[in-house]
């Protein structure tokens, strides 16, 4: 690791940034406002529960389709045209509130456009940093955009229920919507030289076989999407498990508070020392050590969670490592595939990366009940460090270079 400023004079990045803070924050606000305004229009969890099912449901049937749509079009205005998109829906909701009561239906149909569009906007961003800066910066850029996210998600929710509460819900919207058209605005001031787009002599669908098929045939990047499935499955079932934990050690809401605290504290941490720190070269074997060090922790929580400031120093390494992983592992990721074909690629690797996420929370939920909370601690960080030895005994991750790249 090596200490370097030379980002911050990348003034197209710097933009990119402010427009990243600008969206996640609106994300963060809208996601705290639509809630509540749901329950109280409606009074159902399942209704709630329904609109976060069909946002997220429509995204992963989508993303893959949006990453072949990134390679095939301009990366910076498909970005444009997603804030604008998302601006022009918080603009409707917030006319169509101030004139009436709106039907339930007219929030699904919202929720289904909003994940379309995260289908498109999520590869587009990926595939859009790594154009901005050399690779040399791919952790110090992910680590800035990780800050941009928590700290959106550590003020959002405060903000978006002050608006709520002093204004309605419809000034919230209102607000929201003008922080994404100038997050679009931003744009305009970023200078960079666009990949061309791919030649359109195959059909959509043969493009995304192409990726596929690099996919398949990049054994790194699917062995290490595969593992994240199941970091990201142990880690999914923790945080469904911690309310409980906290519920059956008897720390209350407070004690639950200051868990997320701590959480948060070690990421912001992460995320600090990684903007600061240049890794020219990151490896597979870096992201399985940090994983292999969280799951540790999260495994020691379960043995050593009865001490209030134990727990929360754990947690808080839990936290470091869960954003030292998400700055080093897409590092590493990223710098394989090839700029023609990334969208795609990174379209299959949010797929199998994040759809464990929904299947570890339902599976946790069950094993709550039998095994208790603190257990599911103990088993989650076994599996985390499980996966995470025997992905470093195979030889072609664990003697990995970086040259071995594709073109």
């Amino acid at each position: 690791m090596k200490l370097s400023g030379e980002i911050f004079r990348n003034r197209s990045f710097l933009y990119f940034w402010f427009s990243s803070i600008l969206t996640a924050m609106g994300d963060s606000i809208f996601m705290i406002t639509l809630m509540w305004l749901l329950v109280q229009i409606s009074g159902s969890p399942v209704i709630v529960g329904t609109y976060i099912l069909l946002v997220t449901l429509t995204k992963f049937s989508f993303v893959l389709f949006g990453g072949a749509i990134v390679d095939r079009f301009s990366v910076k205005r498909l970005l444009i045209g997603s804030a604008i998109g998302r601006g022009s829906i918080l603009l409707l909701l917030f006319a169509v509130i101030a004139t009436g009561d709106p039907s339930i239906y007219f929030f699904y149909i919202t929720g289904v456009i909003f994940g379309l569009i995260d289908a498109v906007s999520e590869p587009a961003g990926i595939t859009f940093r790594t154009r901005l800066v050399p690779e040399k910066h791919y952790t110090q850029s992910m680590s800035l955009l990780m800050m941009a996210g928590q700290a959106a998600s550590v003020v959002g929710p405060a903000l978006g229920a002050l608006l709520y509460a002093m204004y309605g819900a419809k000034i919230a919207f209102l607000l929201n919507g003008i922080a994404f058209f100038t997050a679009a605005g931003l744009f305009i001031f970023i200078k960079m030289n666009e990949e061309e787009p791919e030649e359109r002599t195959t059909s959509f669908f043969a493009g995304i076989k192409e990726g596929f098929s690099f996919f398949v045939g990049a054994p790194v990047l699917a062995t290490m999407a595969v593992f994240a499935f199941f970091a990201n499955a142990a880690v999914g079932a923790v945080m469904v498990s911690l309310p409980f934990l906290m519920k059956d050690l008897d720390f209350g809401i407070k004690g639950y508070g200051w868990a997320h605290t701590s959480l948060a504290v070690g990421s912001v941490v992460a995320a600090v020392i990684f903007s600061l720190f240049v890794i020219h070269k990151p490896k597979p074997y870096m992201t399985l050590l940090t994983c292999f060090l969280q799951g540790t922790s999260i495994f020691l929580i379960g043995f050593f969670s009865k001490e209030l400031a134990v727990l929360l120093f754990l947690l808080s390494m839990v936290g470091f490592l869960e954003a030292a992983v998400n700055v080093i592992a897409p590092s590493v990721n990223h710098a394989l595939i090839p700029p023609k074909l990334f969208g795609r690629v990174i379209g299959i690797m949010v797929i199998i990366m994040g759809i464990s996420e929904p299947i570890a929370a339902g599976t946790a939920g069950l094993l709550i009940e039998k095994i208790g909370a603190s257990d599911v601690f103990v088993w989650g960080g076994s599996m985390e460090m499980l996966v995470a030895l025997i992905v470093f005994s195979l030889p072609f991750i664990r003697n990995f270079t970086g040259d071995e790249k594709s073109s």
